[in-house]
């Protein structure tokens, strides 16, 4: 009978691949497809036929159909990896991905000859010991699958491309295989190969072995997320449709066609119907379906997963790896698919959607488990049972108690209306705490996003900075003839996508030891261009140099160049002035020595020996503001820009902060002021610029204007009115 076998599974080889070839020259991609199709039918009708009997054994030889060891195990890992090859012809015709062609191409005329060199084992692992007692449709269907496969390899790779043999693509295969089988593994596989694994209960009261099998259900999502998040949407559509096929085959190894017949054990608790659910979805992308799995399913399978319902004895039972390969898919596939853009993220719009989908799945469950309890055990949700209310209490216990009891001819159908009601809310309920875990997972994974944009801006950035250098230290400036200078060349602001520029071309240069005041009336554009200046807020045209360093390709070098004092300060009120001023020298890399004497020197100018050990919080405005002001010069910034720093200022105070900013100019740095109070800036500065609606006015030194005879007041006027 074997060897009739052979001839049969020879001659369909031979046949088909006439067939194929036939077929294929007359419209390749239409043919192709009804080729894979046709091999998933065949594939159907054999999987679904009866159990493989290789299920039964447990390490090698207990229960084995086979005559060894060795046998049962080619036999097992022979029937596994042969589901994969499957699923990749099955898929072939639909995606382009290499990866697909790459794992057909090498990998599947190895499992494909093993399969024909040990047909027997093959046949009886699926079989069991009597498969080729007689000719069945079993066995016919089993021979049609391989001699399809082997038709397809031979017409599609066996040809010059195929022995032209790339590194790459082996490489590829390596690094893809092992993945690729595991998705693809039985439910049989472990306990086959493994044997009986920890005797005591692993799915109950968190053990060790029930806290990893949840810690390897949270790692597995985020490994693919992270192999896949760069890659193309067609490998991310492949990739997830394999593994919710291949899962999908796994997880029905007990719902065979006889099942079907008893509607007592169809797969209709709501986690087995993700199983089915979502290779639908990714085949026909049926949007509403889906996010039905995002809110209601996500939900339950992971409190399934922490509350089992059942115990085993063994780690690598079918049972316990049917339940955990189930709800793991359950749980991460719908939230994996959003995150890696398959799907849109859902809004609430869609989670009403969901509720209804939800509603309507609950009367359906509800009525079934009224009607087919008259023809069995039946409790599809727990619907049935008290096994959700009894961890509630005798409360939620006593709601079963109310009954709706109808009767339909012979047929009794009992219903619990008021703890179904308390079910069916609470679920609702806890499906919106669904939707904020949702958003916070999407809020880190934009958070993600981001940092991963700026490290790769930041790296960019440093290759055209180091380019720009041409080899010179990274920390000298761009511009080396600008170092007693800071600069502003074409800048141009504009907020968001607002098509108005708040400041547009300013060109504006500013020299060591000038006190330079920058006036202007509100809204003219001085803090845009202050913000600027100082990096808190970016460049839309243009460019700033301070001491030649550019600002945005040496952002941090030109910052150490600068002391900022704000029109509002923000302090760490809790620290002491002492404390406070010490932890900005430690961000400038300010020495001991220089920090101590320069603390020292301005301590006693603003009058703060008193008060310095103290806490911010009980300082004064005007001692705040000083503090202000001495974290900007702690470390002797060369540029020493202050925006409005004299508002709300005792006269002492104020002469305190103008004597200052004469010496820091007298000492060859540049102090760059902005203020309203004009008679202060007339004799204080040594220049001036006006801006209008983002545009410089003027430019002009105080000298000029007084030598002029032209009142400072008067000339801001004049430029300043429509």
């Amino acid at each position: 009978m074997v060897i009739v076998n052979y001839l049969l599974l020879i001659t369909l080889s031979v046949a088909l691949t006439f067939l194929f070839s036939f077929l294929l020259k007359k419209d390749r991609s239409k043919f192709l497809k009804i080729i894979s199709l046709s091999l998933a039918l065949v594939f159907f009708f054999r999987f679904e036929w009866d159990k493989e009997a290789i299920g039964s054994v447990r390490g090698l030889n207990m229960y084995s159909p086979l005559d060894s060891m060795f046998g049962t195990a080619i036999s097992a890992i022979l029937i596994w990896f042969t589901y994969a090859v499957v699923l990749f012809f099955v898929l072939y015709p639909f995606f382009k991905v290499n990866n697909i062609k790459t794992f057909l191409k090498y990998f599947a005329p190895i499992i494909l000859i093993l399969d024909i060199v040990f047909f027997k084992e093959y046949c009886i692992g699926i079989m069991g010991a009597k498969a080729f007692s007689e000719i069945t449709v079993w066995l016919i269907l089993i021979t049609v699958e391989l001699s399809m496969m082997i038709a397809y390899f031979v017409v599609e790779f066996a040809n010059k491309e195929w022995l032209q043999t790339s590194k790459k693509e082996i490489g590829i295969l390596f690094l893809t295989l092992i993945p690729i089988l595991i998705s693809a593994m039985p439910v049989w596989g472990p306990q086959v190969l493994l044997g009986y694994g920890p005797s005591h209960l692993i799915l109950q009261d968190l053990t060790e072995e029930h806290r990893i099998s949840m810690y390897i259900c949270l790692i597995i999502p985020i490994v693919i997320y992270k192999v896949l998040k760069n890659k193309n949407m067609e490998v991310k559509r492949f990739t997830l449709l394999y593994l919710s096929l291949a899962t999908m085959c796994a997880y029905c190894y007990k719902f065979k066609f006889d099942i079907y017949l008893e509607p007592v054990s169809w797969p209709l608790h709501l986690c087995n119907t993700a199983m089915f659910v979502l290779p639908i979805c990714f085949i026909f992308k049926l949007d509403k379906l889906f996010y039905f799995t995002v809110f209601i399913n996500v939900f339950g399978a992971f409190i399934a997963m922490a509350m089992p319902n059942y115990t085993v004895e063994n780690i690598y039972d079918i049972s316990t790896v049917t339940f955990m390969l189930n709800h793991s898919i359950a749980f991460f596939m719908p939230a994996l698919a959003v995150m890696l853009g398959l799907y849109d993220r859902p809004n609430f719009k869609l989670f009403k959607y969901s509720l209804v989908a939800f509603a309507v799945y609950f009367s359906i469950i509800a009525f079934l488990n009224g009607l087919l309890q008259n023809y069995g055990n039946v409790d599809f949700f727990f619907l049935n049972s008290d096994f959700v209310v009894s961890k509630l209490g005798d409360w939620a216990e006593n709601l079963r108690n109310y009954t709706w009891t109808w009767h339909i001819k012979d047929l009794t159908l009992v219903f619990y209306p008021l703890y179904h009601t308390l079910f069916f809310l609470c679920y609702v309920l806890l499906s919106l705490g669904m939707w904020f875990l949702y958003e916070q997972m999407f809020a880190m994974q934009d958070y993600g996003y981001e940092l991963a944009h700026k490290k790769e801006k930041r790296k960019m950035e440093k290759i055209i900075l180091k380019e720009s250098l041409a080899g010179r230290s990274i920390e000298e400036p761009m511009n080396e003839k600008g170092k007693d200078c800071f600069e502003l060349i074409n800048f141009s602001k504009k907020y968001g996508l607002s098509k108005r520029y708040a400041v547009k071309g300013v060109n504006l240069k500013v020299n060591a030891g000038e006190i330079f005041g920058f006036l202007g009336p509100n809204g003219a554009g001085k803090s845009t261009i202050i913000k600027s200046l100082v990096g808190i807020q970016s460049i839309t045209d243009g460019r700033i140099e301070v001491c030649g360093y550019d600002l945005q390709k040496q952002a941090v070098q030109a910052k150490k160049q600068m002391g900022y004092v704000p029109d509002h300060y923000a302090l760490y009120e809790n620290l002491t002035g002492r404390e406070y001023i010490n932890y900005i020298a430690d961000l400038y890399g300010v020495k001991k020595t220089e920090r101590d004497e320069r603390i020292k020197k301005y301590v006693e100018i603003f009058q703060l020996e008193e008060a310095f050990d103290n806490q911010m919080k009980t300082y004064s405005h005007g001692m705040k503001q000083k503090m202000t002001i001495m974290a900007a010069l702690v470390h002797n910034p060369k540029v020493w820009i202050l925006d409005e720093p004299l508002t709300g200022l005792d006269p002492t105070s104020i002469f305190q902060v103008k004597e200052c900013m004469k010496a820091h100019a007298a000492a060859g740095n540049i102090v760059f002021f902005s203020s309203h109070i004009i008679d202060v800036v007339e004799k204080l500065c040594t220049r001036i610029a006006i801006i209008k609606k983002g545009n410089i006015l003027c430019d002009e030194k105080v000298s000029t204007l007084k030598k002029k005879k032209i009142d400072l007041e008067q000339f801001y006027l004049d430029h300043i009115k429509d």
